[in-house]
């Protein structure tokens, strides 16, 4: 008894904690299994146990409150500073309901209600503590580090020594995590502190009495210390709080930091028992009793025995011979290895019970077991050599067995010769499997698992005739599942072999089907060539995966490999496509160029155009252009697959290839796009687009489409070259030696034709049937086609052209015998102008001089090279002709037909017109007749009879 009152409490249990000792030293037991039960203790084994210590009202069951929820009754202030916990409190931790995690908290230390004298119980309690709990928190002021009584330290040293001695625990077994929480952190470094005290507890470990197993081990031996700092209570509560927060992640077992650590814990159902014998030893145990004498003189004895016995086996020739042979390192097991070891150990065993039979049973038994354990200590690298060398031994024969099985000679070799091979051979030559040449082919999966079968059949046998070892780790149980697990890996790794040769055979495959579509699109690129771009790559690898599944058949796939088979080709595939799509923009120039020579260099049926006078070179350089402009746009960026699946584009790609097409249009056109969804002149990357997707940047864009418009023109220059060329060949006089050669050779004819008007009528007629018809026909555009194609097309076109000429020639008639003047001999006025036309498409590149005005050249002056123009001049260069106009108006007079105003009226507005001075020479020459006063329609028709 002591002076101080000390409060019996009755036993009790609120919500969810409960007194599980009073502040006399009772164990609450039925409270406790109640306890255990409502909490589900007894249904788990998973649990985690913290307690807390420290001295009295220094905030412990603050801290456990706000750390882990529990609602253990704390100090009002106000009322003074007195005692608040009586006894150990145990509840359960709402605040962390994933884990279960009991946390129990002890009366203070060093409180005034138990006196000076009274200390029986905080060390008890403390002690119940480091027993029980996984996590001891040790509750201390910063202001205390460094002072003995104040940081507690005493009472450390105390349980610390009565532990050791009561529950020997064994080293690094179960370290109890040891967690001192500083409170009251000030500016002191969290380091600094720490120092101090690990300096503290290792002198204190050093300093207490330790048994003699203990007494060369260090305190981490036991404990796993670490520490926490928490901001002051009252002045910096939202810290405090902060720092609760902080410290309670760390009772996670996937927190940071965390200190729940792997034990062996006791059945949750054992909980309660457990604690209450625990409590019943330190209430009982005053110190440890002393061993009798003849205990003491058997342990001194028994393990000097035991010293000499083992000394004497490892010096033993036997022995060393046979660990030489072991270990030789040849891979060959020593036949009959198990029995000469156990004969060598044997009697070294019994040497050991023949000299220490005298001494106490219990002694010599523990020394016995102690000699045995390190006798095998001795053979174990033996032994494992003997097992390695089996092991190896087997598995490369059940290796080579399964290579013959499944590799290129299945004709010859198979399954079911591995598995007899095997089994025969481990009778006669330590049970390793060979092969025969009767063997059935068989998939892989089959022949693995006969392979497998057989080969663990064999080396169960080796290891039971030469390693076995009875009443040992080396029954054969643990290396026979060794062995299996190895020769399962090595299958799975020949297996990953044999599938990657596989795949790595159907890469040219792969490489051919997505290169030949995939090329043979790149060269045209027309509007949605992406979309057939990747459906070609995405058919190459379906037909590949197909033939690849077809060679794997016997391999046994699992969903999950099939799918990476085809992520794998499908990403082979479509880097193949990367790779041509990537080589198609290097060499973007030259596809432009041959997309545009074939657009403007060949027509519908895909021959050459002849440049016949009716073809409209610059709308069909501007159709050119454009489709060499979509190859560009094309070559921008790569479109990702599944934009290219789902049909919708990509609203980035789709603004590039518009703004690719905008820059070609506007450039061809002459005036930029209203509204332009990316402006590329003054663009420096493609909004939206990921980088590595982008093949050419927008500076990259214009310089191509530059140097692309100073090619084209070439090619357009040469083809209104050649055009102006067929036009002039067919406008070309006669030479005077011919006229001469027909007025003297035909003077006969054209005498009787002229004294016979019958025959004269009749020719002219014939001859005007027959150019209208010629012209009907447009024989120079069918005979382009070829001469087969354009016969039978002429032969079909006769009958309606004839008609066609024949209604013509009635109305004609009608409109003579009418005393009007036809239509067509009205236009024959006008051929001149006609004739103008022709000369007309051969626009300017640039500005033309004026001495192209004057009308004093020579009639042998070859006609002036025309500049270079831009693409808007070409496009637009239709409408210039050679004043047709004027030559259809036969009012106007001499003045008016000036040659300034022939060859003025070649300019026009959007290019202008290149004659050569013989053209401009008859031009003034018509005109002047044409314009000659009391010209009638009979001149007016003789006239345009003769220009026809």
């Amino acid at each position: 008894a002591t002076s101080v009152e000390i409060e019996i409490l009755t036993p009790r249990m609120e919500g969810d904690k409960m007194q599980l000792i009073d502040s006399g030293g009772v164990f609450r037991e039925q409270e406790l299994k109640e306890f255990v039960a409502s909490a589900h203790v007894d249904s788990s084994s998973d649990y985690l146990v913290v307690a807390i210590m420290g001295p009295q009202s220094s905030g412990k069951s603050t801290l456990m409150n706000y750390v882990f929820g529990t609602g253990f009754y704390t100090m009002n202030a106000e009322e003074g500073r007195q005692q608040t916990t009586m006894g150990v409190w145990l509840s359960k931790a709402p605040k962390i309901p994933d884990h279960l995690t009991l946390v129990m908290d002890l009366e203070g230390s060093d409180g005034r209600e138990r006196g000076e004298d009274d200390t029986n119980f905080e060390r008890q309690s403390a002690l119940f503590a480091l027993a029980v709990a996984d996590v001891l928190m040790v509750n201390i002021w910063s202001i205390e580090i460094g002072r003995e009584h104040g940081s507690g330290k005493p009472l450390l040293r105390t349980i610390f020594q009565v532990n050791l001695k009561l529950f020997a625990p064994d080293p690094n077994r179960k370290r109890t995590v040891l967690l001192f929480v500083i409170r009251d952190k000030t500016k002191t470094p969290l380091n600094k502190l720490v120092e101090v005290m690990e300096d503290d507890l290792n002198k204190m470990w050093d300093a207490i009495a330790k048994p003699p197993q203990y007494e060369n081990s260090k305190i981490r031996d036991f404990f796993d210390v670490q520490y926490a700092a928490m901001s002051h209570y009252e002045e910096r509560h939202d810290d405090f709080v902060a720092d609760a927060t902080v410290l309670r992640r760390r009772f996670l077992p996937d927190g940071d930091e965390t200190l729940v650590r792997p034990s062996e814990h006791l059945p949750g159902a054992a909980f309660a028992l457990s604690a209450q014998k625990i409590w019943e030893a330190i209430r009982t145990q005053k110190d440890l009793n002393l061993p009798a004498h003849k205990v003491m003189v058997a342990n001194i004895r028994c393990a000097e025995i035991a010293s000499d016995q083992l000394s004497g086996f490892v010096m033993d020739q036997a022995w060393k011979d046979l660990e030489a042979e072991a270990r030789s390192g040849t891979g060959e097991v020593v036949r009959g290895f198990n029995a000469r070891l156990m004969g060598l150990v044997d009697s070294c065993l019994q040497g050991y019970e023949a000299d220490a039979m005298y001494f106490d049973p219990n002694v010599r038994t523990a020394k016995l077991q102690e000699l045995s354990a390190k006798l095998w200590e001795v053979v174990t690298p033996a032994v494992a050599d003997q097992v390695s060398a089996l092991r190896s031994q087997q598995l490369n024969a059940a290796l080579k067995d399964l290579q013959l099985a499944t590799g290129s000679d299945r004709d010859t070799a198979g399954v079911a010769g591995a598995a007899g091979s095997g089994a025969g051979a481990g009778a006669t030559d330590g049970g390793t499997a060979t092969s025969t040449a009767s063997l059935r082919p068989a998939p892989f999966r089959e022949a693995a698992r006969c392979v497998q079968a057989s080969a663990s059949a064999a080396f169960r046998r080796a290891f039971a005739e030469d390693l076995r070892l009875e009443g040992t780790e080396w029954d054969g149980r643990a290396a026979t599942a060794e062995f299996e697990r190895e020769l399962a890996e090595r299958v799975e790794a020949l297996r990953g072999e044999r599938i990657e040769e596989a795949v790595q055979a159907v890469q040219r495959q792969l490489a051919n089907s997505v290169s030949g579509p995939v090329i043979s699109l790149l060269d045209n690129c027309t509007p949605g060539v992406w979309r057939r771009l990747h459906a070609a790559a995405r058919n190459a690898a379906a037909s590949t995966e197909k033939t690849l599944l077809r060679q794997l058949e016997g391999f046994e796939l699992e969903p999950s490999e099939v799918e990476a088979l085809q992520q794998k080709l499908t990403g082979m595939a479509q880097a193949k496509l990367e790779n041509h799509v990537r080589e198609a923009a290097l060499t973007r120039i030259s596809r432009m160029k041959d997309r545009f020579t074939e657009v403007f260099t060949l027509d519908e049926q895909k021959t050459p155009r002849m440049w016949r006078p009716k073809d409209k070179i610059p709308n069909l350089a501007y159709d050119a252009r454009l489709a060499a402009a979509q190859v560009l746009a094309q070559l921008a960026v790569i479109r990702p697959p599944e934009e290219s699946t789902d049909g919708r584009g990509d609203g980035a790609a789709d603004n590039v290839e518009a703004a690719v097409l905008d820059l070609a249009k506007a450039d061809l056109e002459g005036s930029p796009s209203s509204a332009p969804a990316l402006d590329i002149l003054s663009a420096d990357s493609w909004p939206g687009v990921c980088e590595e997707n982008v093949l050419l940047q927008p500076h990259e864009i214009r310089t191509t489409w530059r140097e692309f418009m100073s090619a084209s023109n070439v090619q357009v220059q040469q083809a209104l070259s050649a055009q102006q060329t067929a036009r002039l060949a067919g406008s070309q006089p006669l030479p005077f030696w011919a006229i001469l050669a027909i007025f003297f050779l035909g003077w006969n004819e054209f005498m009787s034709l002229l004294y016979n008007p019958l025959y004269l009528i009749f020719g002219l007629v014939v001859f005007l049937f027959g150019r209208t018809l010629y012209a009907e026909l447009d024989v120079d555009a069918e005979m382009s086609k070829g001469s087969l194609p354009g016969l039978m097309s002429l032969m079909a076109k006769f009958r309606p052209a004839c008609k066609t000429v024949l209604q013509r020639c009635t109305e004609s008639l009608s409109a003579l015998a009418a005393g009007q003047l036809p239509e067509e001999l009205q236009a024959q006025g006008h051929s001149f102008a006609s004739e103008a036309e022709m000369s007309s498409s051969i626009r300017a590149y640039g500005s033309s001089s004026s001495s192209n005005n004057n009308s004093d050249d020579g009639p042998g002056t070859p006609p002036a090279a025309p500049p270079s123009s831009s693409p808007a001049q070409v496009g637009g260069a239709q409408a210039s002709t050679v004043s047709a106009e004027s030559a259809g108006q036969g009012a106007r007079s001499e003045g008016e037909a000036s040659p300034s105003d022939i060859s003025g009226s070649t300019n026009s507005s959007d290019g202008k017109a290149w004659l050569t001075n013989d053209e401009i020479n008859a031009a003034r020459s018509m005109r002047m007749q044409l314009a000659e006063p009391g010209a009638s329609g009979g001149a007016a028709e003789a006239g345009g009879s003769g220009v026809g």
